[in-house]
């Protein structure tokens, strides 16, 4: 990403090798930054990406659904009372959040979900934590 993809300034992946994508997405929303902010511009980084992918460890569902459940619990607890539970679909773990993610009723930049994020962002495995 950083020598082919254009964004020099792409973040390493964490110890994990999952990408911390709250730097990716706040690079890819600067004005014109956001083409091939996830697989380089025009699409140069997509076998790359895919590789990635696939030597990815296989995630134990039900134990990252445990960890969505604590913290989507931990958020309630902490001020935001609309913070929806996960789900499973399929035997795969669907996170929770914003009841309405089409059309957000939680204000993910108040001062409030910020100091809730930050108070249960242990609740969640690494590699979830920006998820839900």
């Amino acid at each position: 990403m950083r020598a082919k993809g254009g964004y020099p300034d792409f973040p390493d992946p964490k110890l994990s090798s999952c990408l911390d994508w709250k730097k990716v997405n706040a690079i890819g929303s600067q004005p014109g930054r956001n083409e091939g902010i996830k697989d380089g511009r025009n699409g140069v980084c997509v076998s790359e990406l895919r590789k990635t992918m696939a030597a990815e460890p296989k995630r134990d569902q039900q134990k990252d659904y445990e960890s969505m459940l604590a913290h989507a619990k931990c958020m309630r607890d902490n001020g935001v009372s609309r913070f929806t539970n996960p789900t499973m679909s399929g035997g795969n773990a669907q996170p929770g959040g914003d009841p309405s993610p089409g059309s957000p009723v939680i204000d993910t930049e108040s001062p409030a979900y910020e100091q809730a994020r930050e108070a249960c962002k242990g609740k969640l495995l690494e590699g979830l934590d920006d998820m839900q």
